[in-house]
């Protein structure tokens, strides 16, 4: 059981570090010919990436990172940052709507069900300053369904903590979004936060199976 529950904490490190992979090498090999589309549909320019933020905070955490340095490079560092909090605040309201209104059938077929029931015993009675705190380092879809189904945390409560937390992270990437290097410097800090996460939770299941075990 626990070499299982490894198994996949693993598979789903591999599966999100080559989408990101995938991600940086598109975004940097078109980052000319994406950002000159944007800056002349720039309407149209910003639905888009507003809709591909929210398929990221609902399946694919990470995905859009290397679209940053492009966003911030046709709008600037204010707008590129307010855009990617609206993208990352829908897609994650989304997520807690999804397992607040159809529960865990859903939700485990969008993320890992077990690194989700782990995360309950951490979620405090009034989890708004924690959700504040946790939105600036954590990737955003298992808070959001964990949230969703073991809080009771209102809609309002829960869209402005997740404003609140995102905004700084997103300030930040589009402040380095015009550095040399961005490009490496946003991947690996992804990176870096979803190796740890993997590991200390694979750990932690590694742990609890063994306690299970004793028993």
């Amino acid at each position: 059981m626990a070499f299982r529950s490894q198994t996949r904490e693993y598979i789903t490190l591999a599966v999100l570090v080559t989408v990101l992979a995938c991600a940086a090498w598109f975004a940097r090999s078109h980052a000319d010919a994406l950002r000159q589309l944007v800056e002349r549909h720039t309407v149209a320019g910003a639905a888009v990436y507003v809709v591909l933020n929210v398929l990221d905070a609902v399946i694919a955490p990470g995905a859009t990172l290397p679209l940053i340095p492009i966003a911030a490079r046709a709008w600037g560092h204010v707008a590129a940052a307010l855009v990617t909090t609206v993208g990352w605040t829908a897609g994650s309201l989304i997520a807690f709507s999804i397992a607040r209104r159809w529960g865990t059938p859903i939700v485990k077929k969008l993320t890992s069900i077990e690194r989700v029931r782990r995360m309950r015993r951490y979620v405090p009675k009034d989890p708004f300053w924690t959700v504040v705190m946790l939105r600036m380092v954590l990737p955003m879809d298992v808070l959001s369904y964990v949230l969703g189904l073991f809080s009771d945390l209102s809609w309002q409560k829960y869209t402005f903590a997740t404003a609140l937390g995102l905004t700084p992270s997103a300030f930040i990437l589009a402040y380095i979004g015009k550095m040399p290097h961005a490009y490496e410097w946003i991947m690996l800090a992804f990176a870096a936060i979803v190796v740890s996460m993997t590991i200390y939770s694979a750990s932690r299941a590694l742990t609890a199976d063994a306690e299970t075990a004793k028993r």
